[in-house]
Formats: C-alpha cells, structure tokens, sequence
C-alpha cells in the first residue's frame, strides 16, 4: 500500500490514534521522542511540529529512510529531526536516552516482540514513557475468518494480531509497568478519511492511481469491503506503559 499505492499512514486509526496517543505523554520543546518504525516519518513530523521537540525517527528500511528526510525537509522540520537506518530489536541507542518511545502497528510485523518492546523501555528514562498502537481483535476470530483475512489482505502481520489480554500479557512480560490501555474499532471512512491522514495533494495521487490501475483499484475495493463486513472483530488498542527497574 506504500510503494504501489503512494499511502504514508498507514497505522490503525490514522492520525485520531497517534494524537491520542501523543496526548497522553508529557511531551514538550525540552524532550526528546524516538519514533520506532517510522516509516516515511510522518509521525515523526507531527511529534516536531506539535511540540518543538527534539525527534530521532528509525526504520530498518534506507529507502524510507531518505524519503522520511526529504518529507521533513518539505515541512521545515528537519532540524528537529533525525532519521536513522536502525533494526528496532537492536536500537543503537544508550539506556535512559529519551523521555518517550513510540511505536506504530510495528509488533504485528516481527517476530521477536519481546525484544524490541524491551528495546523501546531501555531507552527512555526511568520518568519517561512508552507508547504502542497495535491492531487488537475485539472479539476471538474465527477460524474461517483468519483464513479469509489472509487471503484478501495478503499480510503475514494478520496472524500475530492479538485480543486485549495478549497484548497485556506480552507488555508485561517484557519489562513494562504502570501499563493503561484503550481499545477502538476501526471505522472506515473511505476517502474522506485518507484526505484527513493523507492531504489533499497525496490523496489525489492515490485515486489517481486507484481510477488509472485496475489492479490497484481491485484490491482497495475487496480490502475495503472485507474490513466494512467485519468492523465488530477489527479493532486496535493504544497502549502506554513505563519500565520496570529490570527494563
């Protein structure tokens, strides 16, 4: 959806989501915010712009990498920020480095969990913060519902989807404490709600691309209804946490 398609938010509940996240933290110009995952830096961005601060945006992808730099040149925002080529389960990063860590629809795309959410707790300071948004199942799905998720979205990252409770047990286990936790459904509002994520310039690209390419346009069609005839299961869950003393 990002290199075919031209989408940048790509995260559940779009930006809704990241600024409920971002107004839970006690950000401010003096702090300094690690975006875990940043893909083409939009968060990052927002993090910049929103509070002035200090912002170091990883990805283990350099093609996105150089894409995040060129969009935070465009935004006048690139003194704030630094993008690095990193791997989340290894961040080059001392221990108590940041006030806040955040991390977006990452979890779902690794195996090692564990190991990159200790990672995201090492590196913020004892008072600091750490935030996950992830995709959460409302409610136990089916077994033909997993198989029919993974054929009309062809991700991978669907089958490590977790309800509530496994997510919690998982941020538990991995060092975190004073753990809070919300989950939304997920609305889909089509083109409107791109606009909103996206801009107008860009979401103009992505129609143009969805009028001009069949294959596009077949696909966003068949993911757009499957997730409308399953808005009771689709859900995500925004989920923020301090270390524990042995994080």
């Amino acid at each position: 959806m990002a290199k075919y398609v031209g989408l940048s938010v790509l995260h559940p509940g779009g930006f809704f989501s990241t600024n409920k996240l971002l107004d839970s933290f006690n950000l401010d110009k003096d702090k300094k915010v690690l975006d875990i995952a940043c893909g083409k830096g939009t968060t990052s961005i927002l993090v910049a712009k929103k509070f002035g601060c200090k912002v170091v945006g990883i990805d283990i992808s350099p093609v996105l990498i150089e894409e995040a730099k060129r969009l935070a040149r465009r935004n006048k925002v690139d003194k704030l920020i630094d993008f690095q080529v990193a791997d989340a389960t290894r961040l080059p990063f001392n221990d108590n480095e940041f006030d806040a860590s955040i991390a977006q629809a990452m979890l779902v795309l690794i195996d090692d969990k564990e190991t990159a959410i200790r990672e995201a707790l090492r590196i913020i300071k004892p008072s600091g913060q750490a935030g996950w948004i992830e995709l959460t199942w409302q409610q136990t799905p089916s077994e033909l519902f997993m198989q029919q998720v993974s054929d009309v979205i062809c991700a991978y990252c669907m089958l490590n989807v977790m309800l509530l409770d496994g997510w919690k047990n998982l941020f538990i286990k991995s060092g975190a404490s004073n753990l809070k936790t919300d989950v939304y459904p997920m609305h889909f509002n089509g083109f409107l709600g791109m606009i909103k994520n996206e801009g107008f310039i860009n979401s103009v690209r992505v129609i143009g691309k969805y009028i001009t390419d069949k294959k596009v346009r077949t696909r966003m069609t068949r993911m757009d209804r499957f997730f409308k005839q399953n808005e009771d299961i689709f859900g995500y869950g925004i989920y923020t946490m301090n270390k524990t003393n042995a994080a």
